[in-house]
């Protein structure tokens, strides 16, 4: 709901922070509170409220009903607190610190509670609440969150960087304080099918209390980047477009080989649970759900099936009152779903006057086809209905008619309500398989595009292991080689080995040969004599000392050495036979 500008609250003077006054042109400034969640990304908390804000201009419309239906819908845990704004607030400026302004079209574009960490560092870098970012900007984020894990079989998460590299944030000109995210160029478009325009949804926003939904169970604390409480406006050095390298630039490579990447097939429950972006639907989440796909296919298939039969000629009227119905529905519904209107040029009924309807002098309204000029031989009954007339008539017989001739008014009107309305309750029923079949086959390509992106990561997971096994055979063939040219160097060592042993037995046998040698040549030189003499007559002078001092009664003077040559020679001879025999 809209509010009027004059009926804006505005703070008192003693609210402003110091050097501002009541009467500060362009803005409202609202006090800061050191309770705040500061920002990790660089740039300042803002505490004032651009009066150029489009989200001052809107009273919220949510109800008590609204919050337990969206608590219902979304999962969002009982734990978590959800305020409905007081009548003097706006999304852009709560009462209470801490409160953080969500919209319901958020949660229906694929936000959960507790909020992703991709998320608030995106918004942080920025310098950007969540209310701040439109539906079609959370689409984009949620539908690349999941194309992200879904390319990679959830092993890989989107980054800031290559979000930016993608996607430009734009201030929306009609509705300041909203940003959006536009492609940065026809190469860079991740997410397709977005709605051209999203109506009747800045009414709709409720405030978060507290900070049970920010963080993930599993996060550490120490890494945690909370979420922007204070609405502001990015720094012009954050928009510019980040730099990557291949690595980087191929993952967005593999994500624009997917062929199908309309976001709606990307934010269903099941798939964001798959991924663990959000809660496991529920049964009455997944009841809404199947209801409102038959809704939406069974409105699509009926929207065209209409805009086919008016192109044809086939009907008038319902094509007509469906064209009027759209400017006074009021809903976003129509918008989102992104379907081709029907082409002016191609139906174009005469303006009725609604003031004096009883000007008209022929119903020309129910005509979609006014051209009455004679069919030529080639015409269809699409083409004229002067030859639909023609085959009409040809198919009923005079005698066909004459049934019905003495039938009444009112029968015959039974009968065709009877019959049209058999024909409606059939053409409902095929409608509804069309849908089921419809729903059935979205569910299958979303199964086949999360099979296409696993057997992609199958392949390249098999060229990786090819690779790596290519890698493994030239690094064995390689060890082989090394490992034969050791077995040489081992024998050719052992060789030399036993040649040295060889050589050494060798030398060492003559060692021993010179050893004897020496000794024998020592023991017949005279040298070896005189020193054996010495030795014996120093022993025997020692003996007979010892035998003075022990027997001093006896005369050992006459005990004197051999002086001749034999008995010395045969004392030496028995003195070497000893030592034989010693030896021996």
């Amino acid at each position: 709901m809209a509010a009027n500008e004059t009926e804006w609250s505005l703070p008192l003077s003693e609210e402003l922070p110091e050097g501002l006054s009541d009467e500060s042109p362009g803005r409202v400034t609202r006090e800061n509170s050191s309770e705040a969640a500061p920002s990790t990304s660089g740039t300042r908390q803002s505490g004032w409220v651009d009066r150029s804000w489009k989200a001052l201009s809107y009273f919220s419309s949510v109800t008590q009903d609204d919050i337990d239906r969206i608590r219902r819908r979304y999962q969002i845990p009982d734990d978590v607190v959800l305020r409905i704004p007081d009548s003097d607030e706006r999304a852009c400026c709560p009462k209470y610190v801490g409160d953080v302004a969500f919209y319901e079209a958020d949660l229906k574009a694929g936000l959960r509670f507790p909020m992703q960490p991709f998320v608030r560092e995106l918004l942080d870098f920025l310098g950007l609440a969540p209310g701040q970012v439109n539906p079609n900007g959370w689409r984009t984020i949620i539908a690349c969150m999941v194309m992200w894990r879904v390319c990679s079989n959830g092993s890989e998460d989107l980054s800031v960087d290559e979000f930016l590299f993608c996607y430009e944030p734009c201030q929306i000109a009609l509705s300041r304080g909203f940003w959006t995210f536009k492609n940065r160029d026809a190469n860079s478009r991740v997410v397709q099918g977005l709605p051209t325009s999203d109506r009747i949804w800045k009414d709709k926003y409720f405030f978060v209390c507290g900070d049970n939904w920010e963080r993930l169970p599993q996060e550490d604390p120490r890494d945690f980047v909370g979420v922007r409480r204070s609405w502001g406006t990015p720094s012009p050095s954050v928009l510019d477009r980040p730099l990557l390298n291949s690595v980087w630039q191929e993952r967005i490579w593999r994500i624009l080989e997917i062929e199908d990447r309309r976001y709606n097939i990307y934010i269903e429950p099941d798939l964001l649970a798959t991924f663990s972006l959000g809660p496991v639907p529920s049964s009455s989440v997944k009841a809404l759900q199947r209801a409102n796909k038959k809704r939406v296919n069974t409105m699509k298939l009926n929207k065209s099936r209409l805009k086919q039969m008016a192109q044809s000629g086939e009907v008038a009227v319902a094509p007509i009152s469906l064209k009027r119905k759209k400017p006074d529905e009021g809903s976003s519904r129509r918008s989102e779903e992104a379907l081709p209107r029907p082409s002016v040029p191609i139906v174009t009924p005469p303006v009725v006057p609604t003031a004096a309807p009883s000007v008209q002098k022929a119903p020309t309204v129910i005509m979609v086809d006014s051209d009455l000029t004679p069919p030529s031989a080639g015409s269809t009954i699409n083409q004229s209905p002067l030859v639909a007339m023609d085959r009409a008539k040809a198919a009923i017989t005079p005698q066909d008619a004459d049934e019905y001739a003495v039938a009444h008014t009112d029968d015959l009107s039974l009968l065709m309500v009877h019959s049209l309305m058999r024909g409606l309750t059939e053409a409902v029923v095929m409608a509804r398989r069309c849908a089921s079949v419809e729903e059935d086959l979205a569910l299958l390509r979303a199964k086949s595009i999360a099979d296409e992106a696993e057997m992609k990561n199958a392949k390249r997971a098999v060229m990786e292991l090819t690779r790596e096994r290519k890698e493994a055979l030239i690094e064995a063939e390689n060890l082989r080689k090394e490992l034969k040219a050791r077995e040489d160097d081992t024998k050719a060592a052992v060789e030399a080995k036993d040649k040295a042993e060889a050589d050494f037995k060798h030398l060492f046998g003559q060692i021993e040969g010179a050893k004897e040698a020496a000794v024998s040549d020592f023991r017949a030189s005279e040298a070896f004599e005189d020193i054996n003499t010495r030795y014996f007559l120093s022993g025997f002078e020692a003996f007979r000392k010892q035998a003075v001092q022990r027997f001093p009664g006896l005369d050992f003077s006459a005990l004197q050495p051999y002086d001749d040559e034999d008995s010395v020679m045969d004392a030496s001879q028995d003195q070497a036979g000893d030592e034989d025999v010693t030896s021996k």
